[in-house]
């Protein structure tokens, strides 16, 4: 009797173990899974960020660049200053 016990704790024991590690299994895919996603996620929006950094960059290379400053200034009514305005320091 003390035999058949011991071998029923002994595969009840057994089935609890692996039933603990398919859980576990089952859990570490689900967090692979969901990290996964949160990993694509952030890969897109890095994306995202990049291509409006260039759009950025050109849109000031644009706004900055002499012509555009030449238009911008004139259109606001500014034009290169008379002899009399400039000022020199010695």
């Amino acid at each position: 009797m003390s035999g058949s016990r011991s071998g029923f704790w002994s595969v009840g024991l057994m089935f609890l173990v692996t039933i603990a590690l398919g859980l576990g299994l089952v859990w570490v895919n689900i967090e692979r899974v969901d990290l996964a996603y949160e990993l694509k996620s952030l890969e897109r929006e890095l994306q995202e960020k990049q291509e409006q950094n260039s759009k950025l960059q050109v849109e000031r290379h644009y706004l900055l660049a002499p012509a555009t400053l030449r238009v911008r200034a004139e259109m606001a009514g500014l034009k290169p200053p008379r002899r009399d305005q400039i000022r020199t320091l010695e």
